[in-house]
Formats: C-alpha cells, structure tokens, sequence
C-alpha cells in the first residue's frame, strides 16, 4: 500500500512539469527560443527557432 500511494504521489508531483512543458510549443515557443520568420540566405523563408536560424545564417528581426 505504501508503495502505490508513493508512485502516485510521485505521478502527482511530476504532472505540473509536463503540463508546463506542453504548454511552451503550443503558443510559439520552445526550449531553443520563440519561433520568428527567418530569412535564410537561399532567399527562402522559414518560420523556426531564433536558435535554428542563427545556426542557419539566416536574418531574422523581433
């Protein structure tokens, strides 16, 4: 009995972090930075990471 109250206390605990870890993609952001319009250097444009397009050269403006 002990047992099952402290795996559920355990799940209890860690339900808060993946609710908020769900709600960072849903709204344009993410652990890499807020999703902008980048300009890539092919001419192209891409809708990413702040940290995706710096890797990618790419110009972006917020």
């Amino acid at each position: 009995m002990k047992k099952l109250l402290g795996l559920c206390a355990g799940a209890l605990l860690m339900m808060p972090f993946t609710l908020q870890a769900e709600g960072y993609s849903s709204n344009g952001n993410s652990a890499t930075g807020p999703n902008i319009e980048c300009h890539l250097p092919d001419g192209t444009k891409d809708y990413m990471p702040v940290m995706f397009c710096q890797n990618s050269n790419g110009i972006y403006h917020i």
